[in-house]
């Protein structure tokens, strides 16, 4: 097959993820810094990527476990209730359509209209084996849909027909995150970093903006540290089906942890990351540095 000449580029991902911290009210008095709520839907995958943790289920086991649509509800009222816009991410840990009740999330988090919802999916069941989810979530109030291929040109080339197809005029992108299963030499082609030390490699020592801009919300409604704590060693800062998202995003323990990465001190997990976290999003440091 004729190669399609729309290589994912890391520059521009960058660019548009600024665009979009940009667009999200940072200066929300209830949620100050927020432009982006991530939420582990499901702790379970079809695959086992060699630059994923879950390539070895020593390192990271495979599980059913899935985000209760209670809890959607709740988050979704909470965030209507104030005076925040930004970005949804459904990705997390697991693969999110292995989660049955995917449709019904979006359904739910599209309530609110100042949100952008995403999804990143490898791509197995919403475009090769049934490529109607992927128009039933569009449908849903999906704004953009992010396909990983990992499995060459050929996928890439039969998937960008599919697309074309049921969503011409559709957000979505492929990336090409082809497994060749030397896990190195991926983390340094496509900018992967080290999952928190997870996949090895030593972390680095600067400031990071991640916990100033960025939520990460698990299966089970715990607000974690940030996206790339797959072990979850920095612990839970709260539960959102206890308390308020708004008290634990601008909780003293969260705050404790935003002085020392906005001072460059990485301790713990985050001393075990390699990932930059300065690329962008340093307008949302400023909101809340004043206040740590």
């Amino acid at each position: 097959m004729t190669k399609i000449n729309n290589t994912f580029d890391v520059e521009k991902h960058i660019h548009s993820r600024a665009l979009k911290h940009e667009a999200a009210n940072i200066h929300s008095k209830v949620y100050p810094g927020l432009a982006t709520i991530e939420l582990n839907v499901t702790e379970l995958c079809n695959r086992t990527c060699s630059f994923c943790p879950r390539h070895d289920p020593e390192v990271y086991p495979n599980q059913k476990l899935f985000m209760d649509l209670k809890l959607v509800e709740k988050l979704t009222d909470e965030l209507i209730s104030s005076d925040w816009k930004g970005d949804i991410h459904i990705t997390g840990f697991g693969e999110p359509h292995t989660h049955p009740l995917l449709i019904d999330i979006v359904t739910i988090l599209r309530r609110h209209q100042g949100l952008s919802i995403e999804i990143t999916t490898n791509g197995d069941r919403i475009v090769d084996s049934h490529p109607e989810l992927a128009m039933c979530l569009w449908d849903a109030g999906l704004d953009l849909l992010t396909v990983d291929c990992y499995d060459g040109e050929d996928q890439y080339n039969t998937r960008h027909t599919v697309l074309e197809v049921i969503g011409p005029h559709k957000k979505w992108r492929l990336r090409q995150h082809y497994d060749t299963g030397n896990t190195q030499e991926l983390i340094l082609q496509y900018g992967f970093n080290n999952r928190g030390g997870t996949m090895g490699g030593e972390g680095i020592q600067n400031a990071c903006y991640l916990p100033f801009y960025k939520a990460f919300i698990d299966w089970n409604g715990s607000v974690n540290l940030c996206c790339n704590d797959w072990h979850r060693e920095a612990g839970s800062f709260g539960n959102i089906l206890d308390s308020s998202f708004s008290e634990i995003w601008t909780s003293e323990r969260m705050n404790r942890v935003r002085a020392s990465l906005g001072k460059g001190i990485r301790k713990g997990v985050c001393a075990n990351c390699n990932i930059v976290g300065t690329k962008f999003s340093k307008a949302s440091y400023e909101i809340l540095l004043p206040s740590l």
